[in-house]
């Protein structure tokens, strides 16, 4: 049983406050809708679920609302290479190869705990438009849920094996990641832990370090082979036990494959109106 995406007290009392607004007519949909639709500049969903995630996100300021979704379209349209042509087919084998897992259960803030395993990609087979395309669609299935948007997600990234190769492929994406992790997506990245670095992330890493805010740096943990260090950051119980935890068998196969079919006419919506 996957508790991600069961209600959760945070999600609870902050759906029955937006109900209570809303009925008072405090809540700003039509203020936020109405300056989307004002804007030439931005094309974008103006369906309540999609405007609560950038409300939530910015706790109800429609300014701040309105900057970080300009941000996000931004972020889409300026790698048109990335979401022209979307190949699902690729994008599933993405999902189905254990690149992107997402683990069963919250830490006691609530936040939703993530592993990347970069040594999954196979950058000869899969590339690196799809790599980011399928990592867009599967952010987008997780901001779909309202525990996400309210208390955010850790991320364990593992470096192992990081190649010349992938990083050549990655190179010229770096300031999308650093844009995407900084101010563009209505979930907030608690903290993120890099572990299993070797020759060529520590060749790496400074220079895509300089592309960050000084704020998202204060959230990322290079832990080297020393894993149980994630430990004080994240309960010893929600950490996979190749990570020095206990968590065993969180993976479910084609999970997270399925998870995204659920959203993917919506997330193809949402590419369509960016781009279009």
């Amino acid at each position: 049983m996957r508790i991600f995406l069961e209600s959760y007290l945070p999600t609870i009392m902050a759906a029955k406050y937006e109900e209570m607004m809303k009925a008072k007519g405090f809540l700003p949909y039509q203020k936020f809708r109405k300056r989307i639709l004002g804007d030439k500049k931005l094309r974008s969903p103006t369906d309540d679920e999609f405007l609560i995630q950038y409300l939530r996100a910015k706790k109800y300021d429609v300014d701040k609302a309105m900057g970080l979704l300009h941000n996000y379209f931004k972020l889409v349209t300026s790698y048109p290479e990335i979401f022209d042509k979307l190949d699902k087919e690729k994008m599933d084998k993405l999902t189905n190869c254990n690149l992107y897992n997402v683990h069963p259960f919250r830490d006691n803030d609530g936040c939703l705990v993530l592993t990347f395993k970069i040594q999954n990609w196979d950058s000869d087979d899969i590339s690196v438009q799809v790599f980011f395309s399928a990592l867009a669609a599967v952010v987008f299935c997780l901001m779909i849920y309202p525990p996400n948007q309210i208390c955010g997600v850790r991320l364990i990234y593992d470096a192992k094996n990081y190649s010349f190769k992938q990083m050549r492929s990655l190179t010229r994406y770096l300031p999308l990641v650093a844009k995407a992790i900084r101010n563009c997506l209505p979930v907030r990245f608690k903290s993120i832990h890099i572990v299993n670095g070797g020759v060529v992330f520590d060749y790496a890493w400074p220079f895509f370090r300089l592309l960050l805010s000084e704020k998202v740096k204060n959230r990322i943990y290079v832990h080297g082979d020393k894993t149980e260090e994630i430990q004080k950051h994240i309960p010893k119980d929600l950490i996979p036990c190749e990570y020095g935890g206990d968590l065993i068998n969180y993976n479910e196969n084609d999970w997270l494959t399925k998870e995204v079919d659920k959203f993917y006419d919506g997330f193809l919506e949402m590419i369509k109106t960016f781009i279009s």
